[in-house]
């Protein structure tokens, strides 16, 4: 287990009569120590005793049996038997556990200078711990400079009331924590050489005393005995591009664009003082990169006219060009140039030619955003425009004509299965045009949705793809005009990287499963070789809940995925809460292990967890995803309520009293719309919801876009029902359950007035509400202890509401209008 994981919420500088108090149980406490070395100073006295004790701690925590100093092994035992010696600093440590939020204090007896750490952070320096634990397993360990004389060992447990009654025991394994799902070391980007040797694999973690800093690494080993070649620490490796000889590593840090000899891995300088440059491609022996100059706006301006509705970006005004960089001499040479920036999709050395994409200004039709399509003549820098389209996301070159990927809308709807629906152009998909100009579509009896491609010697693809609430990866036979799923054994491939010199599938790629922490792995000819694994280097003796799936057809026929996360050491014959939760945007959720939304942990903090795919999500074909269209909650509302009962009438364990429901941005949206709808939810919240379509419509930096395809062709004036009918602001006063909402009062995305807007209603309509503010965060709370406070007021307010437990609720905001009910 890591030292940080599982740490206690807080200390409290308070102490205070208690009413629950027991002296803990020798036999669960274990002692290692006395260890009697001849040192100069105590091991809490000297300049440097803090690091000493924290790196000692460390290696405390992590060890089962003991450890090893200076050549003499000392072992943990139980500390009711008789230590050897009086003389010499001890160390003791128990595993605490507890079923819900709980406070008190720890009494130690006996030891001389005691400090108290809790999961390897250090808490108090006192013989008197104030201790406040979410719902969890810890272990507690005191160092001490030595006994006192006279006086026995003990270690007391007083609760702040008689609900505050944590088991103690010696057991290594604990139910999973905050620490573990966001602090954990894990494959952040792959990029594997043309040939397949090589790879280049950054790590990202959080390591004790970081401030709440990832501590990132770049590493450049060999794929063949894992040989690491280099190293980056601090400064790493940016828009890193193979040679095609697979000889070279270009890259830019600091400024500088750099080279990587792989056979001496020597490092070379191309060129210094390229701030803002970025995208580096190989182009035959020299190289391609975007350099963005900056917009500077006038310091002593007092206003600011908008020149575009994207004037709401505070980087539109930026200008982005492309340049070719000579290798051997340095010299730039600049390509394009213009008032709109000049994107690099692909690039074609043996033609002289590259692909390029640009987007003015233009709002004639949904989603009110317009691609122009260019190639460029690389050495006359003349510019042929291929064409202009409302929903293309990329282009590659093939050896006769180029793979294009976009909307089913794309060139007029020619790749829509069934002309009645209306489609969502967010299912992505696969198309092909010919040198002449013909344009086929790939994928349209597919129905897995198309993301990320990247292109095999013959043309092939290999292709991740949305495929129900999974991401997977296939193969596109280009002369065959088929896909092939890879067999990578992972819920979610999150990332991968090709061998793009190979015509078969040489890959390497990270991902995870729904309770199966992150794996890296290298695949050829369909054999794995593992690279990395945090199962066990960070979840070793996690205990994981079951998950189950649970499907329900809806009053349409049609199939609603769902899956169920039991607690952790589950029983049937208790009832649990429950909390429901479902897709925001118009992405299903996710098999993710970890992220935003810890289905593990709520299943570790006691909750069943029911994750349905309502109609409109994409991944399950276009006319599932199409439902989505001009509908805004309408029938993705009934989906949750017809699926909840149903998931209520087949788990008899789930208290039907005791549910709650939650989800984010369109889904923020969905949690406000269902609680006008229904009172199926007995709580609810809303993370960065939608109350007034209107409002985001025109406010949000892209909700003009997102309605063009979300409402595709309605406008507040030609669509008044839609904007009014389907906005939970207009019907507040139709809601009952409590309602908390939490925004990021940076959010850019969904404007936090959409979350002052239900606040002031509810209010003023005397309805119970609460509203928190995120400082600094944007739409996803990303900052490590924003995190925590996120998660905390989350599970907090499902425990004051699902299971009548309002201490943790009252804690975190002890000036709510909350009383707490437990004396």
């Amino acid at each position: 287990m890591k030292a940080v994981s599982l740490v206690c919420a807080s200390l409290a500088l308070a102490f205070s009569s208690f009413s629950h108090g027991a002296a803990i149980d020798k036999a669960n406490i274990q002692r290692l120590g006395p260890v009697n070395f001849s040192t100069s100073q105590p091991l809490s006295a000297g300049a440097h005793a803090d690091s000493l004790r924290s790196n000692l701690v460390s290696s405390l925590s992590s060890s089962a049996k003991g450890i090893e100093l200076f050549g003499q092994d000392f072992d943990w035992a139980n500390a009711s038997k008789a230590a050897a010696s009086d003389a010499g600093w001890l160390a003791y440590r128990l595993q605490l556990s507890t079923e819900r939020y709980t406070q008190g204090t720890l009494t130690i007896a006996g030891l001389e200078k005691p400090q108290v750490y809790v999961n390897g952070q250090l808490v108090k320096a006192d013989d008197k711990v104030d201790l406040d634990l979410r719902t969890g397993d810890y272990q507690v360990l005191v160092l001490a400079d030595g006994r006192v004389a006279d006086t026995e060992f003990s270690l007391d447990w007083q609760g702040k009331s008689d609900v505050d009654s944590p088991s103690f025991n010696t057991t290594d394994s604990h139910r999973v924590s905050y620490e573990q799902l966001f602090d954990s070391k894990v494959v952040s980007s792959l990029s594997l050489s043309p040939n397949g040797k090589y790879l280049l694999q950054t790590t990202t973690e959080y390591l004790p005393g970081g401030d709440g800093k990832a501590t990132k690494v770049t590493e450049l080993m060999q794929v063949s005995g894992k040989e690491v070649l280099y190293r980056w620490q601090g400064t790493l490796p940016a828009s890193t591009a193979w040679s095609d000889n697979s000889k070279q590593l270009a890259f830019v840090a600091d400024g500088k664009v750099q080279l990587l000899n792989i056979k001496d891995i020597s490092i070379k300088t191309l060129a210094s003082e390229l701030e803002g440059v970025s995208g580096l491609n190989w182009y035959g022996d020299d190289l391609l990169f975007s350099w963005q100059k900056p917009f500077k706006a006038d310091d002593k301006a007092t206003n600011k006219r908008f020149k575009a509705l994207e004037d709401r970006w505070t980087y539109w005004r930026n200008n982005s060009q492309i340049y070719l960089l000579d290798v051997d001499s340095g010299f730039m040479r600049q390509l394009t140039q213009g008032e709109l920036s000049s994107n690099l999709v692909d690039s074609d050395a043996k033609r002289g030619k590259l692909l390029l994409t640009r987007y003015p200004v233009d709002y004639k039709q949904p989603a009110h955003t317009l691609s122009q399509l260019f190639e460029l003549d690389v050495a006359s820098l003349e510019e042929t425009k291929i064409g202009e389209y409302r929903t293309l996301n990329d282009a590659m070159y093939t050896e006769d004509g180029m793979y294009m990927m976009a909307g089913p809308d794309f060139m007029n709807g020619l790749g829509v299965q069934d002309k009645s629906v209306v489609v969502n152009n967010y299912d992505g998909q696969l198309y092909w045009r010919s040198n002449s100009g013909e344009v086929k579509a790939l994928s349209k009896d597919f129905d897995p949705a198309i993301g990320g491609a990247q292109k095999l010697s013959n043309d092939d693809l290999v292709v991740r793809v949305t495929e129900g609430d999974r991401a997977q990866l296939y193969v596109f036979d280009i002369s065959r005009g088929s896909f092939k799923k890879l067999k990578a054994g992972l819920d979610m491939v999150n990332r991968f990287s090709v061998a793009a010199d190979q015509s078969k599938p040489v890959l390497a790629f990270a991902g995870n499963s729904a309770t199966v922490p992150q794996q890296a792995y290298f695949m050829k000819s369909g054999k794995k070789t593992k690279l990395f694994d945090s199962v066990k280097s960070e979840y070793a003796n996690t205990r994981l809940g079951e998950i189950k799936d649970f499907d329900v057809t809806n009053k349409d026929g049609v199939n609603i995925d769902g899956r169920v996360y039991l607690p952790v050491d589950f029983d049937a014959n208790k009832k649990y809460p429950a909390l429901v939760y479902y897709y925001g945007g118009t992405s299903p959720v996710s098999r993710n292990f970890t992220g935003r939304w810890p289905f593990n942990l709520w299943a570790a903090q006691g909750y069943v967890v029911y994750v349905l795919q309502p109609t409109g999500a994409t991944g399950y074909g276009q006319k599932f995803s199409g439902r989505h269209v001009n509908a805004w909650g309408e029938y993705t509302a009934d989906d949750i309520i017809e699926s909840t009962q149903k998931f209520l009438d087949a788990h008899s364990f789930v208290d039907p009293k005791r549910v709650g429901n939650m989800g984010a941005s369109y889904g923020g949206f969905m949690t406000m719309y269902l609680a006008t709808k229904t009172d199926i939810f007995a709580a609810s919240m809303s993370h960065a919801g939608i109350s007034n379509l209107s409002s985001y419509w025109g406010h949000g930096w892209w909700g003009y876009a997102y309605s063009g395809v979300a409402t595709k062709g309605s406008f507040p004036w030609n669509n008044r029902d839609m904007y009014v009918e389907h906005s939970p602001l207009y019907h507040a006063d139709k809601i009952t359950t409590p309602m908390l909402l939490l925004h990021g009062n940076a959010d850019t995305n969904v404007p936090v007035g959409e979350s002052h807007y239900m606040y002031t209603a509810l209010k003023l309509l005397d309805k119970p509400v609460e509203l928190i503010e995120f400082n600094g965060q944007d739409h996803h709370i990303n900052g490590r202890e924003a995190r925590f406070d996120w998660w905390d007021a989350t599970l907090a307010w499902f425990d004051l509401h699902l299971k009548d437990q309002p201490q943790w609720w009252n804690k975190l905001y002890p000036d709510s209008d909350i009383e707490d009910a437990v004396k």
